[in-house]
């Protein structure tokens, strides 16, 4: 007999709950329970394949079994500093994931619709008038910059461009880590997710969790976006080179604030952006020196608060880029 699967009913939602799901209460178990035991925590691989969870139950009623699952995690955010706690930003995201079916069997191999996803696992039977729970958690391995940067080699063929840049960005924003050190997927104060800190779009459950369709959302999607809106932008004058577009790009991939380019009118062509002066020692912070409270003052200055308050840029995202790597 085939194993059941457990059908999803809520893919690819979210919403802002903002309920910890750090800690596993054994006092909502019921039941008497052959396997898995309470609270056990179980890893996503390296190779972003789930793990095999075998739920049983001990029971003398006879089937059909009634099954039912939720699986949710709650996005909280991380410090810079890794193996410190996590804590509540001002929006906090649950990802949730629920399914149920009917099987003569005692047993339930884990199977989230072939969704690789992780968080806080509880798993509910109903054997004639007995009722089963149980509760696990499920964490991540960190893949790391090896096996992202080839997997980023399978999009060099359809793809090239935004697999070039991926590479770039990723080292930027997390130095190749999908995960924080607690086994879950990094999150910036600002609901960035994994290995690219995936903003705008919302990226799916399995996005976040599964590092590999976090590469494939990250090249396919978010900085083919990107780069439309650069490319976009560009168009309006034309006489632009493939780096000027990718800086563009990558201008648009940290929010599009201050173009790293603007057209020169009288030369004809387009010319780095001089209105913003970039702090080299952050990753896209800057000053806007046309303000007049700004003009002429030093790095040194600026960053002593004697005058107007920093800007965080793509301007000075991209430069940042630029010049580190």
């Amino acid at each position: 007999m085939a194993k059941p699967i457990a059908k999803s009913e809520h893919a690819g939602k979210t919403n802002e709950t903002p309920k910890s799901l750090v800690r596993c209460e054994m006092k909502v178990d019921q039941g008497e329970w052959i396997s898995p035991d309470s609270c056990a925590v179980f890893l996503i691989d390296e190779d972003a394949k789930l793990p095999e969870i075998c739920f049983e139950i001990k029971s003398d009623n006879e089937g059909p079994y009634l099954w039912s699952w939720e699986l949710q995690w709650n996005a909280l955010a991380c410090p810079q500093r890794r193996d410190k706690p996590r804590f509540k930003q001002n929006e906090v995201r649950r990802f949730f994931e629920k399914g149920k079916f009917e099987s003569p069997s005692k047993k339930w191999v884990t199977n989230f619709s072939d969704m690789v996803i992780g968080g806080t696992l509880i798993v509910k039977v109903k054997a004639g008038t007995s009722k089963f729970v149980r509760k696990i958690l499920i964490k991540g391995k960190e893949p790391g910059q090896e096996r992202i940067l080839s997997e980023l080699g399978n999009y060099k063929s359809n793809h090239p461009f935004e697999a070039e840049l991926a590479v770039k960005i990723f080292k930027q924003e997390t130095k190749f880590l999908h995960f924080f050190s607690d086994g879950e997927p990094l999150v910036s104060f600002d609901n960035g997710y994994g290995v690219g800190q995936a903003t705008n779009p919302i990226p799916s459950y399995e996005q976040v969790w599964n590092w590999k369709k976090h590469v494939n959302y990250i090249v396919t999607v978010v900085i083919k976006k990107k780069r439309d809106l650069a490319r976009k932008y560009l168009d309006v004058h034309g006489n632009y080179t493939k780096d000027d577009l990718d800086m563009e790009t990558l201008v648009f991939y940290n929010g599009a604030n201050y173009h790293y380019l603007i057209w020169d009118k009288n030369a004809k062509k387009w010319m780095e952006n001089g209105d913003v002066l970039c702090d080299p020692e952050q990753s896209n912070k800057g000053w806007d020196i046309s303000k007049k409270a700004n003009k002429n003052l030093t790095i040194e200055q600026l960053r002593k608060g004697e005058g107007d308050t920093p800007k965080y840029t793509g301007r000075c995202y991209a430069e940042h880029i630029k010049k580190n790597q």
